[in-house]
């Protein structure tokens, strides 16, 4: 088994703000603490995570300073963020979007981050859940987490 783990925006949201699974999130967080794992994401898991909390400030959701703070929050977590080169990456997450039919190919780059690595990625996307479940192993909802 891996070392490393890739995590997305959809789970990482869940470590700082009070939501459904997100007491689940951090208990996940905390065994891959203690088990020395290296969490990783590709460099787009940043914007990511800043566009949430800043659509959830705008829909009055949280406020700004609950957005910002949560903000600082995430990137407190040791996430090594991913910069590949582009073309490989992108190419490898625009042939698995295709395969998945996923809606956008942004997720994608996580599964291509995961594939690349040959480790285990976890998400909280139901949606994205839903297209790989019986078909890449490797991912892993938090909604099934059993601790």
């Amino acid at each position: 088994m891996s070392d490393i783990v890739v995590v997305d925006a959809s789970l990482a949201i869940k470590w700082v703000l009070s939501e459904t699974d997100s007491a689940l999130a951090v208990k996940l967080l905390n065994k891959w603490t203690g088990e020395g794992k290296e969490m990783s994401a590709p460099a787009l898991f940043t914007y990511e995570v800043t566009n949430i909390l800043y659509r959830r400030a705008l829909r009055g959701l949280l406020t700004y300073e609950e957005a910002m703070r949560a903000l600082t929050d995430i990137f407190a977590v040791t996430v090594s963020l991913d910069f590949s080169l582009y073309e490989n990456i992108s190419t490898q997450a625009m042939k698995l979007a295709h395969r998945f039919k996923l809606p956008a190919a942004y997720d994608a780059h996580y599964l291509a981050l995961a594939e690349r690595e040959n480790c285990e990625y976890w998400t909280a996307d139901t949606r994205l859940w839903n297209s790989v479940k019986n078909k890449l192993s490797w991912v892993h909802w938090l909604g099934d987490y059993q601790p």
